[in-house]
């Protein structure tokens, strides 16, 4: 089993169940969906895949803004993440979370909070003409990139004996 295969959102839909009955009493709390949209549940699997597990996922769940939907009916959610450590290979979530949310056509931002804390921000998005609804997939990403960055540029790698050759 790996966290790709893993149901991330009922997981979670099981404790914010738990944590509205805890909590009913206290003023200030805010209670989480206990049915997450389609949405919602997209954007708990991509931190649950990304958190190695979404009980293992750095987020500060009291302070998720679920959201409630854009006028346009797309969504928005924005998740606490209480670890700095982002990378592109070594333990990979950053590679994770851009190639998951271009497969989802979700929109991620993200934004620094303070030392060792960000902020996810998730837009729903959708194969549109649109500028601001668009969201290419992985494929379309990739395309676009290799149309951008010439073949022969020097940003591109090539293995020392091709270095040699050329």
């Amino acid at each position: 089993m790996t966290y790709a295969t893993m149901d991330h959102a009922a997981w979670a839909e099981t404790a914010n169940a738990a944590s509205n009955r805890t909590n009913a009493k206290r003023r200030t709390y805010k209670p989480a969906p206990e049915q997450l949209s389609a949405f919602q549940a997209k954007v708990i699997d991509i931190c649950g895949m990304v958190g190695n597990g979404i009980y293992n996922a750095p987020i500060n769940w009291e302070n998720i803004r679920w959201g409630s939907g854009c006028p346009d009916g797309h969504g928005n959610m924005s998740v606490p993440w209480r670890d700095g450590n982002m990378s592109t290979y070594d333990y990979r979530p950053l590679t994770l979370l851009v190639l998951l949310c271009h497969e989802a056509r979700i929109r991620c931002e993200i934004r620094a909070k303070g030392y060792g804390h960000f902020e996810l921000m998730f837009h729903e998005r959708a194969a549109d003409e649109d500028m601001v609804l668009n969201h290419p997939s992985i494929d379309e990403a990739v395309a676009n990139f290799r149309a951008y960055l010439p073949e022969d540029h020097r940003i591109r790698y090539r293995h020392l004996a091709e270095q040699v050759a050329a």
